[in-house]
C-alpha cells in the first residue's frame, strides 16, 4: 500500500513457505528477489523449477538468463521440457 513499510525480507520468508507447498508464482518472486540480491546461480534455481511447474513468466526469465549468458543452453532446454510437460 502506499503508508506501508516494505518488508523485503518478511515478503522473502511468506514466498519461501510458498514456494515449498508447490507455489510457481511465489517461487517466480523469490527468483526476482535472488537476482536482484545479485544471487544469479540461485535465481536461476528458484526461475527452473517454477518454469517446470508450468509458469510462462518463469521460463522466459531463463530464456532471457540464457540470453545474457547467465544460464547455459542445459539449463534452458531443461526449462523448456519441464515446462512442456507440465501444461
Amino acid at each position: 500500500g502506499v503508508d506501508v513499510e516494505n518488508d523485503i525480507a518478511k515478503a522473502f520468508r511468506h514466498f519461501e513457505a510458498a514456494a515449498m507447498c508447490g507455489d510457481a508464482f511465489a517461487r517466480f518472486n523469490l527468483g526476482i528477489i535472488e537476482g536482484m540480491a545479485g544471487n544469479s546461480d540461485l535465481a536461476l534455481q528458484h526461475m527452473m523449477i517454477s518454469a517446470k511447474l508450468g509458469d510462462d513468466d518463469s521460463l522466459n526469465e531463463v530464456k532471457r538468463m540464457f540470453m545474457a549468458g547467465l544460464a547455459t543452453k542445459a539449463d534452458y532446454a531443461a526449462a523448456l521440457r519441464g515446462h512442456q510437460s507440465a501444461i
